[in-house]
């Protein structure tokens, strides 16, 4: 007998990738400066290059999915349900460059301030979320009560 899908139980990909190296435009400046001094800068730059190569993004409908690490893979997942706040930052440089970092504040306990630094097409990717975030809550009957709201 087959059964009927709903909506929360297939996941469609909205984005995925890795953070901007335009994150790391200081420290890859001054590891370009340390780069005399014992070989620190070749030290500073491959540790922040591979910092940035091995984090993946992975936006869903239902969650978003953070892997880091690169002898060891932590993975992280952060149900849409659960954000309570979203917000797009774009620096001077980063509109420059064309990234962005969109800042979530959440329920949850291990992702619950969390921001995707570096993000290209962040303004595209924000909306996206933003609209996801909406729709499962939504579709899960979530609702945010405030403390300091006041039955009367």
């Amino acid at each position: 007998m087959a059964t009927a899908t709903t909506p929360l139980t297939t996941e469609h990909l909205i984005w995925e990738g890795n953070p901007s190296h335009w994150n790391n435009f200081g420290p890859y400046v001054l590891s370009v400066i340390l780069l005399p001094v014992f070989g620190l800068g070749l030290i500073l730059f491959l540790v922040k290059y591979l910092e940035l190569r091995y984090t993946r993004y992975r936006l869903t409908d239902q969650r978003l999915q953070i892997t880091q690490g690169v002898f060891s893979r932590t993975t992280k997942n952060l149900e849409l349900y659960r954000v309570k706040d979203l917000r797009l930052d774009r620096s001077l440089l980063q509109r420059m460059v064309g990234i962005g970092s969109i800042v979530m504040v959440t329920s949850d306990f291990v992702l619950k301030n969390f921001s995707l630094e570096g993000v290209t097409e962040s303004e595209h990717i924000f909306e996206e979320m933003r609209r996801a975030v909406e729709t499962l809550r939504i579709a899960r009957g979530v609702r945010e009560i405030d403390q300091n709201d006041r039955i009367t």
